[in-house]
């Protein structure tokens, strides 16, 4: 987990779960990112006062639709920027289970809208210093360019600075067989677009 100024107006944070359990009290904000189904010991909440102000978004960690896992959708990701505009001022952590996957797409979506239009590869670049290991879940970065209209160019550098680092396209590769393999581990989005809840 790595503390870094992501603009002058505050300070921006990607963790993952035990480590946001660790620090978790020495940020003005959190925003949980967890699956739809996690079991306690997979959830951060706080049970005593004082405490930052927290949200909490549950979708699963899968960069394609074609499983139909309960993936984010579009207000998730505009729950989630509209959180962190409302804590500019202040420090942030951001974290999911891991803190590469879906932590590190909203992280990508924050940065991108502190920077403003134009700045997405240097998004990308301020990402990898606050979290070296991530690849953003690609649905999360596709409806953040679509919320910030970015017409493309959000995913377009993160697929660009990606594809000079074979290591993250591997890890990509893996994180797709691996959603395949196990289709009983996810969530699956229902009828009425409403997550499947565990038995």
């Amino acid at each position: 987990m790595t503390d870094a100024k992501t603009s002058k107006a505050g300070s921006l944070t990607v963790s993952s779960l035990a480590q946001a359990r660790r620090k978790k009290r020495r940020y003005d904000a959190l925003l949980t990112l967890e699956d739809p189904r996690a079991r306690p010991g997979h959830r951060l909440r706080f049970t005593n006062k004082p405490c930052p102000d927290h949200l909490v978004l549950a979708f699963e960690d899968c960069d394609t639709e074609e499983f139909g896992y309960a993936v984010s959708r579009p207000e998730q990701v505009a729950d989630a920027l509209e959180f962190a505009r409302k804590h500019a001022g202040g420090s942030l952590l951001v974290h999911c289970l891991h803190g590469v996957g879906r932590s590190a797409a909203v992280a990508l979506a924050i940065l991108a809208d502190r920077l403003g239009q134009g700045r997405e590869a240097e998004a990308v670049e301020q990402l990898l210093e606050l979290a070296s290991e991530a690849t953003p879940n690609l649905i999360v970065v596709a409806q953040a360019d679509q919320l910030l209209m970015r017409n493309g160019m959000l995913v377009q550098a993160l697929r660009e600075k990606e594809a000079k680092l074979p290591a993250k396209l591997r890890k990509r590769q893996e994180r797709y067989e691996f959603a395949k393999r196990h289709p009983e581990l996810y969530a699956r989005f229902q009828s009425d677009g409403e997550e499947e809840l565990r038995p």
